[in-house]
């Protein structure tokens, strides 16, 4: 007689039951629970990650229509549902009330950001940037970020478009997300 051994997706509820572990960081991709070792953030990067969080952060101060959160630092993030879909990002922007209640009172967002910024790091690979940019996407990010903090660069992803590159001499614009948003790429990087 045969066995069934398939397992049902993990859900949000057992994953947010799990008792923290030092050194290990989770991820439900998929209904299926992802750890990795804690990867410690080098000064370059977390520089990028501040000084994008507070150009974010400048521009939605003065904003007098728009009401939201810039989050930074392995935000912890429900991009989808059945199966469920929790991953950290880097720097996070939400728009409306929901998103400054969630901040407050959950221990995620649920529902994909505006905009969602990736740091590299030594430890990235292509592989899985390119999956990250595919993923956020797909559940209805609108801009994905990717900044490079050595070549001081960052690409703007978005779907059904062309990838846009701006280099350090540039300036870095959202539109139509973020209406006029603008930052020198230069003045999101350690200057060397």
């Amino acid at each position: 007689m045969a066995t069934d051994t398939t397992t049902q997706p993990m859900t949000t509820d057992e994953f947010l039951q799990l008792a923290d572990e030092e050194g290990v960081t989770r991820e439900l991709i998929d209904g299926e629970l992802v750890e990795r070792p804690v990867m410690l953030t080098f000064p370059i990067q977390s520089v990028a990650l501040s000084r994008i969080g507070t150009a974010l952060n400048n521009w939605l101060d003065i904003q007098t229509e728009t009401v939201g959160v810039v989050a930074c630092g392995e935000v912890r993030c429900r991009l989808a549902t059945d199966p469920d879909l929790i991953v950290g990002v880097d720097v996070v922007y939400y728009e409306g009330e929901e998103s400054i209640r969630q901040a407050g009172e959950q221990s995620f967002f649920d529902g994909p950001p505006i905009i969602a910024v990736e740091v590299l790091s030594p430890s990235d690979t292509h592989e899985n940037v390119v999956e990250k940019i595919r993923r956020y996407l797909s559940t209805g990010t609108k801009q994905v970020w990717i900044a490079d903090p050595d070549l001081r660069t960052v690409t703007i992803h978005r779907a059904n478009a062309n990838a846009t590159l701006c280099n350090a001499n540039q300036e870095l614009t959202a539109e139509p997300e973020l209406p006029r948003f603008r930052v020198a790429v230069k003045d999101l990087f350690l200057n060397k």
